[in-house]
């Protein structure tokens, strides 16, 4: 109910979780209230995305990507193990878990002869929305991981509701 959502909302405001203000509507009617979550990380990614922006304007937008690709190296090191011998499923499977912990609100599904994995939440959507190679490395990555070819059909930084990854399986060669 409308009572129960503004509960909520103070409940929140009162921890800390989101910020309120009074905006001035467009022409007639009261002013609204909006909410807003209160992000603690959000200094870290401004300096994260002046660092980028720096490095994109000393030496190029293809530094970028390889700086990233380097930091998810450790990542594919980290992950490669865990994921050996195990089926393109269960690789997924495992990304996709993977993905969860760290916020990202994965899950998998299987639909006309393709995997799909989704990202519900992107956590670093601040920095991708100006740093779309953030997003590129992450695509790289996955192809690597599941040694499949990945299409990228949908982006929460530009503007969707989810990322959404298509995972074409290898042909079997006879």
């Amino acid at each position: 109910s409308r009572v129960a959502v503004h509960r909520h909302l103070e409940d929140l405001e009162r921890e800390g979780l989101v910020r309120a203000r009074i905006e001035k509507n467009e022409g007639r009617g009261r002013p609204k209230q909006v909410y807003e979550a209160v992000d603690e990380q959000a200094p870290y990614a401004r300096m994260c995305a002046d660092v980028l922006t720096h490095i994109k304007e000393l030496f190029g937008a293809g530094v970028v990507l390889e700086v990233l690709s380097q930091r998810n190296e450790k990542l594919l090191q980290e992950l490669a193990p865990h994921l050996e011998g195990l089926s393109l499923e269960q690789k997924i499977y495992r990304l996709a878990e993977f993905l969860t912990e760290r916020g990202y609100q994965a899950h998998f599904y299987h639909e006309n002869g393709a995997w799909y994995l989704e990202q519900g939440r992107c956590p670093k959507l601040a920095l991708s929305l100006e740093h779309a190679e953030l997003c590129e490395a992450e695509l790289l990555m996955y192809q690597k991981l599941l040694g499949a070819p990945i299409l990228r059909e949908e982006r929460i930084a530009a503007g969707g509701k989810c990322c959404r990854y298509r995972i074409a399986p290898q042909e079997e060669k006879p």
